[in-house]
């Protein structure tokens, strides 16, 4: 496989000198399936990618139509609606019929440029386009840059539950908690040190 690109192999590189500076858990800090759901990268991909090496780019088609799925299997899965109503919302949305909104979330049908805006926007997805069309090693570094950050404490809004999860290994934990206040984020953490703390009693006794 071929070498990585210089910023995904930088990334990795202040990543791997964070985690052997806090004495963490690599595969625990950069666990592999919450990392494809976050991308919509196959889980073999992203192992990959973290090994140092980059998979085959393969056809834009196909990477397209492979996110487009990935994600509606993640949001069925995460929002617990069923395929068939997340169908019509999507249908509702880009005003198309049903039947062709769900071969574009099977990842049957090629969307169009319009179309893959307003499933960006319907996701979540704050890149927009590029989220589906660039290569696997630019969305990764994208999502491991925003980990980085919070390890390096560039993210002041994050600094209760960045401090909590560089503790215990929880990076996905708090890059989630960018949209909460520092006072809930405080209070947060707070309660999730009270918890754990019950556990490591419970394990002593």
């Amino acid at each position: 496989m071929p070498a990585l690109p210089d910023g995904l192999a930088e990334t990795l590189t202040r990543l791997d000198a964070r985690i052997a500076g806090t004495g963490s858990d690599r595969g625990r800090l950069l666990d592999v399936r919450v990392l494809a759901e976050r991308t919509a990268l196959g889980e073999d991909e992203v192992r990959a990618l973290l090994a140092g090496s980059e998979p085959a780019a393969g056809r834009v088609d196909d990477r397209v139509r492979g996110r487009v799925r990935a994600l509606h299997e993640a949001y069925v899965a995460r929002s617990g609606k069923r395929a068939g109503e997340v169908c019509r919302e999507v249908a509702e949305r880009l005003s198309i019929s049903p039947e062709w909104a769900r071969q574009l979330l099977l990842g049957k049908k090629m969307p169009n440029v319009p179309d893959l805006t307003e499933l960006a926007e319907f996701f979540g997805i704050e890149e927009g386009v590029r989220f589906f069309t660039d290569p696997a090693a630019t969305v990764l570094n994208r999502e491991l840059g925003r980990v980085l950050a919070g390890l390096e404490g560039d993210t002041d809004d994050d600094g209760p539950l960045v401090e909590f999860a560089t503790r215990h290994g929880v990076v996905t934990l708090a890059l989630r908690g960018h949209r909460l206040t520092p006072r809930k984020q405080e209070a947060l953490a707070v309660m999730l040190e009270g918890l754990l703390g019950v556990d490591d009693e419970e394990a002593r006794r």
